[in-house]
């Protein structure tokens, strides 16, 4: 049986040592220093993250698709604190906080150009 649990999202990279960096530097994402020292050897890299991981995969002349949905979003209660580091960092910003009754986001792109997404609620 099929459990109702996502079990971990992938996300395709171009460099994945660059893409690892980039996700401890501008998401403030755990780097585990054993998986980090073969990362030459491996084509993926998973950052644990509570019960779903993240696993960021290298493909070589990946190119991110055209369409406008993020993969997935990670959750803050200071989205607008959030966006202000974002910007010092110089992370592509794609839009605007969008606000709802009980729930706020905005979109961004990581260094390879995947759309993701930051949100409350």
């Amino acid at each position: 049986m099929i459990q109702r649990k996502l079990n971990t999202v992938f996300i395709p990279v171009v460099n994945l040592k660059e893409s690892v960096d980039w996700y401890e530097k501008v998401l403030g994402f755990e780097i585990d220093p054993v998986q980090y020292n073969e990362i030459e050897e491996l084509p993926v890299y998973t950052f644990q993250m509570g019960e779903t991981s993240l696993t960021l995969e290298e493909e070589k002349g990946f190119i991110p698709p055209a369409y406008n949905v993020p993969i997935c979003n990670f959750h803050t209660t200071q989205i607008e604190k959030v966006r202000e580091d974002f910007h010092e960092k110089g992370v592509t910003i794609e839009s605007g906080i969008i606000t709802f009754p009980g729930f706020s986001y905005f979109n961004f792109r990581d260094v390879n150009g995947n759309l993701l997404m930051i949100c409350t609620g």
